[in-house]
């Protein structure tokens, strides 16, 4: 058996694209999903270390709560895909589980890195993140050996304002998240 987890973002839930094809993709190929979902999360988080930090205790928490019920061992392949902030409550829920996950880091913030030991995952960039600095997230995905895809132009949400290279991108981030788990 094998499961998947969706860590949304403050503001891309599990159901904006590339987290929704991202649970369609797992699912077909025989993945149990969980959709995670916070609630009342704190406005004004972007620069706002305070609030970042109590938006990140809350979701974590209510990610907990909503895998409390979940029998880890019963699974051979354990998977968490997370966006943004989400990331970061992955690899804290990961590291808390002790469990041998491999991830999906869509935009991740350089506080996923806090948590993650050596492990096994993907990431995807924008080199317009305004949540992340780009050399940052270029010199964490060497210290952790997971392989980073940068996307010229694009925003937190991997988009860049053109309709048509969006969905390139978007296509081309579902081919490498397909390669990464069916390896």
């Amino acid at each position: 058996m094998k499961i998947c987890v969706l860590f949304p973002g403050i503001g891309y839930t599990t159901e904006m694209p590339l987290m929704y094809y991202s649970g369609k993709m797992t699912m077909g190929l025989g993945y149990e999903l969980v959709r995670l979902k916070y609630h009342d999360l704190p406005s004004g988080v972007k620069g706002n270390k305070e609030k970042m930090k109590e938006a990140f205790d809350i979701a974590f928490k209510q990610s907990l709560e909503q895998l409390g019920e979940v029998d880890w061992n019963s699974y051979e392949e354990v998977l968490f895909i997370g966006k943004s902030i989400g990331t970061a409550i992955a690899a804290c829920c990961g590291q808390k589980l002790g469990i041998n996950i491999k991830y999906v880091l869509l935009t991740p913030l350089e506080e996923t890195f806090l948590f993650t030991e050596k492990a096994s995952g993907i990431a995807f960039h924008g080199n317009s993140d305004p949540w992340a600095e780009t050399d940052t997230i270029i010199q964490k995905c060497e210290e952790y050996e997971i392989p980073l895809y940068i996307y010229e132009n694009a925003n937190h949400s991997l988009e860049t304002g053109n309709i048509l290279k969006d969905i390139e991108s978007a296509h081309d981030v579902m081919q490498k998240v397909y390669s990464y788990i069916t390896e």
